[in-house]
């Protein structure tokens, strides 16, 4: 864009030129996206930066005020558009002073901030400029900590050595609490946050009466360049908890009241007896034992507010209540003893019993087949006990029932029933509760379900007669945002069954592609024959990203699982210790002959996924996953549960293919006869990574943000050392085995771009994708453009 800047000539402004550009010049020191945050003044957006010079958002506000479309599409054009940016010289001159003010609380204490408007030769468009000279900057010398003589001297040195400010040595006085800073810059922000860890330590080593006002950092300048910093800090008395006091009210009808007192006598120095007492009105269910529990603290202990913090976190969590406040009651004089504070928590229960009917919408993925594109809907009820035993346990029934179609729309190409029973439990259940002594969690739960399932698939002629699932689960939570996962117990098993046409429809094209006998009954163990698996397994999940939106933030998850030793024990010492079979007696719902024995598959597996997402601006997020997995047979079979193996490619994997038609490898599975592409074997190995950016292009149109997302994927599976894979004759490197040295060159790369529609409670996805490079074709553009994979989905990709 041709431009000059402003300076009288007739080329200036005109009176409705917009400003297209806001920009920081000089020596910034900081990010240009926190300078941003300062200032108010605006511009019109450019679609993909600010060198394409496309204000798509101002041509929508602009087509929408014209009306040309008709009064309803109009006010929906122009709420997703944004209005003319026009300039406004009081605006710019109170940003300037803005980031004059930020440097010099960020230690830039002479920085100079100009301003100038740069007008296009038309006049028609603005560019603000800010030029900004931050001079030197002030540093801390000297910190020292003032007034915490009557604390514990090694909680003192406690606080001077968990300082925020870095430090360099400590100075030459003794007794001083103080340290010499090692080449920190001056920062209010720095002060602040140091100020906000100091009076956090102080609140819960007992100080409760501690505020903001107990703490002052005072700055003395030392130089034209450095400043010393002391922290003036009065705590107060330190205080002890004393007597609790529950108060509940509930929500029956009956004029029910239950007072029960607890003495507890702490082993502290105040030889005191305390009590714990609870009032409870209009609730015949409810437990102390709900009560105490969620008591992180006790009469007589030191006052800790993080401690009361966990104890009305775990009140909330429970379910059980509706309200719930923490009340300190301070007394009214405090005496030269060491004194204490009473706490009063008043709650509100909910009602108990809820029954909720419900539909839905699902996107069902990989069961019984190789489709990803089935959608359908639901119905469900679902009965809930918030308090079935009194102690906050949850207890839930639902059943559901759905229908599903593939992509062409035609209904009834899958059917599926299913009811699950869960009970939740706000503790760690016997005898496993020495996990809680273990460490302080942030919260602990314990979940105990089981499932029933039956299914049908019309398409690929099959159908689970039953699948039943049991499962012990502790979650053990360490932070707000790291959780661990214990599966105890998981135990399922199912029935599979065939239906009319089987062979001709599904079995023959695809052992089509397979000619080993040996792997040919594999196969068909896989879809038609009862088998039984149980795990043991632990999951790491640490998540900062909120799971719809996935805009900022992590989540990592790391798992370890060892699977089918519980049948195989069985097997081993129950059944017949003579030998091992590799499979159990059948169930008397299974029928008990031979040809119906429960298969099991001993194995272990490893997974680990990653997941990062990063905001560049306030309409472009940058996501990245990168996934690997390991599963390996342990015991006498050569390969894993079919539904413990890795699959790749489909709407939430490599793209460019239809769910589980990547790999192995390198191998080639179709054949001439053969109407499937699919990897029905899948893998034991799995390496996976996916790309995206995500660019709002529209917000708040038909209440939605319009999402333009381009992406790449990479991956595959391959098979395991022990896997015996297919048929090696004539096949050299392309049997589809792991080899550490090839597998890059062997991965398949998919790329495309999607569109998402995000409203605030649901994302709908449509990805069109294209293979890039087929590792089975060793090709590049196969598809030649022509014929993209095209995906619909709910919620992001990853």
């Amino acid at each position: 864009m041709p431009a000059r800047a402003q300076d009288g000539q007739p080329d200036d402004p005109q009176p409705d030129a917009i400003v297209t550009d806001i920009r920081f010049i000089g020596d910034l020191v900081f990010s240009r996206e926190a300078l941003s945050l300062r200032v108010r003044s605006v511009a019109n957006r450019e679609l993909l930066g600010p060198w394409t010079g496309i204000r798509w958002w101002l041509g929508l506000y602009r087509l929408g005020e014209s009306g040309k479309l008709g009064k309803g599409l109009s006010r929906a054009l122009m709420s997703a558009g944004e209005p003319p940016a026009y300039i406004d010289s009081s605006v710019v001159a109170a940003d300037a002073d803005r980031l004059r003010l930020f440097y010099q609380q960020e230690g830039y204490r002479h920085a100079n901030i100009t301003t100038r408007v740069i007008t296009s030769r038309s006049g028609e468009h603005l560019a603000i400029e800010f030029h900004i000279d931050p001079g030197y900057p002030a540093y801390i010398r000297d910190v020292e900590f003032d007034g915490l003589d009557d604390v514990d001297e090694a909680y003192a040195r406690r606080i001077l050595r968990r300082s925020l400010i870095q430090k360099r040595s400590s100075p030459a006085q003794q007794g001083r609490l103080a340290f010499r800073a090692g080449g920190e810059r001056y920062s209010e922000s720095k002060l602040l946050a140091e100020r906000r860890r100091i009076l956090n330590s102080l609140l819960n080593r007992g100080y409760a009466l501690a505020t903001r006002d107990s703490i002052r950092a005072i700055v003395f300048p030392v130089g034209r360049d450095s400043f010393d910093i002391r922290f003036r800090i009065r705590p107060g008395k330190r205080f002890r908890f004393a007597d609790v006091d529950f108060v509940v009210n509930g929500p029956e009808s009956v004029d029910t009241v239950r007072r029960d007192t607890f003495d507890v006598t702490n082993g502290s120095d105040t030889g005191r007896t305390y009590s714990i007492t609870s009032t409870i009105f209009s609730e015949r269910k409810l437990s102390n034992g709900l009560l105490l529990r969620s008591l992180q603290f006790e009469p007589g202990e030191w006052y800790d507010q993080s401690r009361v913090t966990d104890t009305k976190r775990r009140l909330e969590k429970s379910g059980v209540f509706a309200f719930t406040d923490v009340q300190v009651l301070i007394p009214d004089t405090v005496g030269t003893l060491v004194p204490d504070l009473s706490h009063l928590i008043e709650l509100r229960t909910r009602q108990r019993h809820q029954i909720r009917l419900e539909t839905f919408v699902l996107q069902r993925t990989g069961l019984l087949g190789n489709t990803d594109s089935d959608l359908g809907m639901g119905f469900g009820v679902t009965y809930r006990n918030a308090n079935l035993f009194g102690k906050g346990e949850a207890f839930q029934l639902r059943g559901t029932t759905s229908i599903a179609a593939n992509s062409d729309f035609r209904l009834f190409r899958s059917t599926q029933g299913e009811v699950e029973a869960t009970v939740n439990l706000p503790y760690v259940i016997r005898p496993f509760r020495f996990f809680e002594r273990l460490g302080r969690f942030y919260d602990v739960r314990t979940r105990i379900s089981f499932s029933l399932l039956a299914a049908r698939r019309d398409e690929l002629k099959l159908i689970v007669r039953g699948r039943g699932t049991a499962q012990l689960r502790l979650e053990l939570q360490h932070s707000r945002s790291v959780t661990s996962i214990l599966d105890l117990i998981d135990v399922s098993l199912s029935n599979p069954d065939t239906l009319s046409g089987f062979n001709e429809d599904f079995l023959e094209p695809v052992l089509g592609a397979v000619s080993d006998p040996i792997q040919q009954a594999r196969i068909l163990e896989d879809y038609t024959k009862p088998q039984i698996n149980n795990a043991l397994r632990y999951t790491l999940i640490s998540l900062t990203a909120n799971p719809l939106r996935r805009d900022r933030g992590h989540s990592y998850e790391w798992s370890v699982e060892v699977g089918g030793n519980l049948p195989s024990l069985l097997d081993r010492a129950v059944f017949t210790p003579d030998s091992v079979e590799g499979s159990l007696p059948g169930l008397p719902f299974f029928g008990g002959a031979n040809e119906t024995r429960l298969i099991y598959r001993p194995y272990l597996k490893l997974v680990t996924d990653v997941r990062q997402y990063h905001p560049w601006t306030r309409s472009l997020v940058f996501a990245w996953k990168a996934f690997a997995g390991f599963s390996h047979p342990t015991g006498r079979s050569d390969i894993v549960p079919f539904d413990k193996r890795f699959f790749t490619g489909g709407a939430f994997s490599v793209r460019g293919w239809g769910l589980g038609d990547l790999g192995p490898g390198t191998a080639q599975l179709s054949s001439e006869d053969a109407t499937s592409e699919a990897n029905i074997f899948g893998g034991d190995v799995k390496v996976e990574m996916s790309v995206e950016f995500r660019q709002t292009i529209i917000r708040n149109l038909f209440a939605a943000d319009w999402i333009l997302t381009p992406f790449i994927d990479a991956g595959n599976v391959w098979f395991g050392p022990r896997n015996p894979g297919l048929d090696l004759e004539g096949r050299g490197n392309d049997d589809g085995r792991f080899r550490p040295g090839r597998f890059i060159s062997e991965l398949g790369v998919g790329s495309g771009v999607g569109l998402r529609l995000s409203w605030e409670y649901f994302i709908a996805r449509f990805d069109f994708a294209y293979r890039v490079r087929d590792p089975a074709a060793k090709s590049f553009f196969v598809d030649r453009w022509n014929k993209p994979r095209v995906h619909f989905g709910i919620g992001h990709t990853f």
